[in-house]
């Protein structure tokens, strides 16, 4: 026997990648950025390689956005964040995924 009343709806499930693309695509689609996967846990390893960090909102973020001027520096950040030590990133460049730092 149920005890909670029934309330019709409808739900569905949204994938990180989805949402990251979204982001993209709505403040970034003319830019290159390098998106850091959860950075407070690796900000140590993220201050070593230079990366400039927001310490007031960092405690409660997610992804870390790097804006960067040209995709070239945006691959050498990529190739710098070792995925085994640090943490997942992603280059995007005009709203598309350009590379990841996983070594394929």
């Amino acid at each position: 026997m149920n005890e909670y009343e029934e309330i019709p709806h409808i739900s569905y499930a949204v994938a990180h990648d989805d949402l990251v693309a979204m982001w993209v695509d709505l403040y970034h689609k003319d830019d290159h950025v390098v998106i850091i996967y959860d950075p407070i846990n690796h900000t140590e390893y993220l201050m070593q390689l230079n990366v400039e960090l927001d310490d007031i909102n960092l405690y409660e973020s997610k992804i870390l956005t790097v804006h960067l001027i040209d995709v070239d520096d945006g691959i050498r950040l990529c190739n710098m964040i070792s995925h085994t030590d640090g943490p997942y990133a992603q280059l995007w460049s005009f709203g598309r995924l350009i590379t990841d730092n996983i070594e394929k």
